[in-house]
């Protein structure tokens, strides 16, 4: 019997199990996240060569695929799918051994980083924790977390909804390039619904960096064309305005204004 049982924990049947309870379920890209990892045994001695998570989210990719058309033949086209990005990972014990039915807790303490997409739209966020367990298959835990502006962020979006901007799309990309530190950026996209900018702007998409004491933003502008052909004008790339700025905590109280200046002013 001690040898099936031992077999069976090997394929993760009456292994030892871990389950991370966090303290809250709402957080802000930069926050401490506080929590426990709570460990129970399984029906045979193991040997756990330590315990890691890892924060991970759902960004949109583009990938070139074959597919069968209705003769037969094969053809590439692009499709979008979802992916998986790890935002951090890391070890938070060192090897143990746990006993059957024996009872551990761990507590966890760690920064979720400034990289982490909000959770609008279709992006998800999640702690995935598991055991590195030696012989054996871990199926892990993972609990996902709803992730909210922090405050710089939050007074663009506010500053934005002053001038009259409506939130209408948010969306993490696949990008490229190799100084990011994730595979994406998270897009948000505005439309003008009334005064000066409606009759100018068609849409604002703002890309944030935040930092500790500040945030960069990146805004793109399309603008109505007037006089000229759109597809024209996009080509000539005389439909687009394109700004990065900064500000921090003092600025805010000033945001809007300055917002509609910037705006006014490349559009």
């Amino acid at each position: 019997m001690g040898f099936f049982k031992k077999m069976l924990s090997s394929v993760g049947i009456g292994s030892a199990k871990v389950d991370t309870v966090l303290d809250k379920e709402e957080y802000v890209p930069g926050e401490m996240v506080e929590g426990v990892v709570k460990i129970k045994g399984g029906n045979t001695e193991q040997e756990i060569a330590g315990l890691y998570f890892s924060i991970q989210s759902t960004y949109e990719d583009v990938r070139v695929v074959s597919v069968e058309d209705e003769d037969g033949d094969r053809e590439e086209e692009e499709r979008d799918i979802t992916s998986t990005a790890v935002l951090k990972k890391f070890k938070i014990s060192d090897d143990f051994v746990i006993s059957p039915g024996d009872e551990m807790e761990i507590p966890l303490s760690f920064q979720l980083p400034y990289t982490t997409p909000l959770t609008m739209g279709k992006t998800k966020v999640w702690i995935s924790t598991g055991l590195d367990i030696k012989k054996a298959i871990d199926k892990g835990d993972r609990d996902y977390i709803k992730v909210v502006p922090e405050p710089f962020v939050q007074a663009f979006l506010d500053s934005m909804d002053e001038l009259d901007f409506d939130l209408v799309e948010v969306d993490c990309e696949a990008v490229s390039d190799s100084w990011r530190s994730v595979p994406f950026v998270q897009e948000f996209e505005f439309k003008p619904i009334s005064g000066p900018f409606a009759r100018r702007l068609d849409e604002v998409e703002a890309i944030f960096f935040p930092e500790e004491d500040r945030l960069k933003v990146y805004m793109e502008m399309d603008l109505k064309t007037r006089g000229i052909p759109s597809i024209l004008a996009h080509f000539m790339d005389e439909d687009e305005s394109r700004v990065k700025f900064d500000f921090e905590r003092d600025d805010i109280p000033d945001l809007t204004e300055r917002l509609h200046d910037i705006i006014d002013n490349w559009s």
